[in-house]
């Protein structure tokens, strides 16, 4: 059969019907009626159902979060009542996110989503180094101010500018580019509480940013079987057993001497990667330490603390997996920036939690639509530049979710299609050179 260009493009982008089967069956199984409305009753945030029940009210807040019109509670009641066809009237609206069990409600729904939304986008080539490794997990916090009135619940860090404000720890896994859990918190809490657990790490690698470095985890990972890379602080002082430079060459001078006391001269090297001794009351500890300088003028240079093999991975290659942290930062933009992730306008603390959860929601459902796109049309897709634009299609979708369960699967092809055309990487080359695929990494749909 011959092929016009229109007919091309139709038949390059057409699927297996199964295929969007698939999907739409595991968005109904996390985000159906009956299983957000059990959800609903299990945290008792619902008993008896009326016009606002738990699956409208989820549907509703997930479409005006990934939608960008959530300024205020009241927009929030409008889309509800748009999406919905109803008339509900703003207090009583009200009423339903100041129940206590109404954070409870969402929470347990990002759960869920979590769970039932999440599908491998990403892995490494058999002959990277990393490719040893069954994941990959970066840890890291979020944070923003919440109204003034919260400081009695949310106390923040910064008592004059932000008295009142929250922390989101997230734990990201780097190969699904999904989160495996989220924590909330003060902002004035310590953020080193809130690592994952170190049975779960055993078999990846860990990658944490400075707020994170705490010597008995990380002694216990590794005893564990575990690998990390932690930037830590200028406050460190290990000392050095064993200085090279990058090319392998050793560096005499700084042998059995504290870093501090060689801090002025680590400038003159392009790299250092040194076997270096902790004291404390466990005892001595040894591990690896890789020291860039930073090319800012007067700036410190970046300690990066690690236990993986220097015969097998290199100080270049130490500094590009920490640079894979960068994904969390990004991920942080898009809840923020495209689902709505702000300080509402309220002094009520389940309404300002549940919101935040609700931001979530829209998030992961956003991050999902641009994964099974990628998975299901053969094409890079940027997950910021989806969160950017799903809001033009992600609304039929949802309304058929709640309308024609059972038609949902023409809205949602149509929905990843556009998302195919109109989010894809913009430079594919360029992460294989110098950004994220540079280690060795390669999106699975290629790979296949």
């Amino acid at each position: 059969m011959k092929l016009t260009a229109i007919n091309f493009v139709i038949w390059e982008y057409r699927m297996e019907p199964y295929k969007i089967s698939t999907v739409s069956r595991q968005l109904k199984r996390s985000l159906g009626e009956r299983s957000v409305n059990d959800l609903g009753r299990l945290t008792r945030f619902c008993r008896r159902e009326r016009e606002v029940t738990p699956f409208r009210l989820a549907v509703s807040l997930i479409e005006s979060f990934a939608g960008r019109s959530a300024t205020c509670i009241a927009d929030i009641q409008r889309a509800f009542n748009a999406l919905c066809a109803t008339t509900v009237r703003y207090k009583p609206f009200h009423n339903q996110l100041a129940k206590k069990q109404f954070p409870m409600f969402m929470q347990a729904l990002l759960d869920e989503l979590l769970n039932g939304l999440a599908c491998e986008v990403l892995q490494f080539s058999s002959d990277s180094p990393f490719a040893t490794f069954d994941h990959i997990r970066i840890q890291d916090g979020t944070s923003f101010a919440l109204k003034p009135a919260l400081v009695g619940v949310f106390p923040g860090r910064f008592t004059t500018v932000s008295p009142a404000a929250v922390e989101l720890h997230a734990d990201l896994d780097l190969l699904s580019e999904t989160v495996n859990g989220v924590v909330l918190s003060p902002d004035s809490s310590a953020e080193r509480q809130f690592l994952p657990n170190v049975e779960d790490v055993v078999g990846g690698l860990l990658l944490a940013d400075r707020g994170y470095f705490e010597r008995p985890y990380f002694e216990a990972l590794e005893a564990a079987g575990g690998h990390f890379i932690v930037r830590a602080g200028q406050i460190i002082n290990p000392l050095i057993l064993e200085a090279r430079q990058a090319n392998g060459r050793r560096v005499k001078r700084l042998h059995k001497q504290r870093l501090k006391e060689v801090a002025s001269i680590l400038e003159r090297f392009d790299c250092l990667d040194l076997t270096v001794q902790f004291d404390g009351a466990q005892g001595p500890w040894l591990c690896r330490l890789v020291i860039h300088p930073n090319l800012k003028k007067g700036a410190a240079p970046r300690y990066l603390i690690t236990n993986l093999d220097p015969a097998v991975f290199t100080p270049e290659h130490v500094s590009d997996a920490y640079r894979l942290r960068w994904q969390v930062e990004l991920l942080f933009k898009e809840w923020k920036s495209y689902a709505n992730l702000h300080a509402f306008d309220t002094a009520n603390p389940h309404i300002a939690e549940g919101l935040i959860w609700a931001a979530l929601c829209a998030a992961t459902l956003q991050r999902y639509c641009a994964h099974v796109a990628e998975r299901l049309f053969n094409v890079a897709i940027s997950t910021q530049t989806a969160a950017k634009c799903i809001h033009h299609v992600l609304g039929s979708v949802l309304r058929t979710l709640i309308e024609r369960p059972r038609a949902l699967n023409e809205p949602l092809e149509r929905a990843l299609r556009y998302l195919a055309d109109n989010a894809r990487r913009a430079k594919p080359e360029r992460d294989r050179i110098s950004g994220r695929l540079k280690l060795g990494l390669q999106h699975i749909h290629a790979a296949a």
